[in-house]
């Protein structure tokens, strides 16, 4: 292993077993959703009233928080790594036809009977 490697994995951060408290974003919250039917993934933004407020869909997480991002709809980092995280779970189970919820783990072996 040449040293810069060595040197870089020895003082690495471990994050095993590092989580984050969970605390609202008091610009609202997000449901996720693939509709199959429409080939896209809808996310749902709802502020902190419970309240509809506005739907992106598409088949890019960039695109979809992109979008969210220049609407101001996210105030903490946090959540919007988790937003990332979540559609692109959606989109790849839309593109494969896998069972998706929100929150769980994607099973890559179960898919969606459509």
């Amino acid at each position: 292993m040449k040293k810069k490697l060595k040197k870089e994995l020895d003082n690495a951060i471990d994050t095993s077993g590092n989580s984050l408290k969970w605390n609202s974003d008091p610009k609202g919250y997000f449901t996720i959703k693939p509709i199959f039917s429409q080939k896209k993934v809808f996310v749902r933004h709802y502020n902190s009233k419970n309240v509809l407020k506005q739907t992106f869909a598409g088949t890019s997480t960039p695109e979809i928080v992109q979008a969210i991002i220049q609407r101001k709809l996210i105030s903490r980092l946090d959540h919007a790594a988790y937003l990332g995280k979540e559609t692109e779970k959606a989109i790849i189970a839309l593109k494969n036809k896998l069972k998706y919820i929100q929150g769980d783990k994607l099973h890559l072996e179960s898919k969606e009977l459509i």
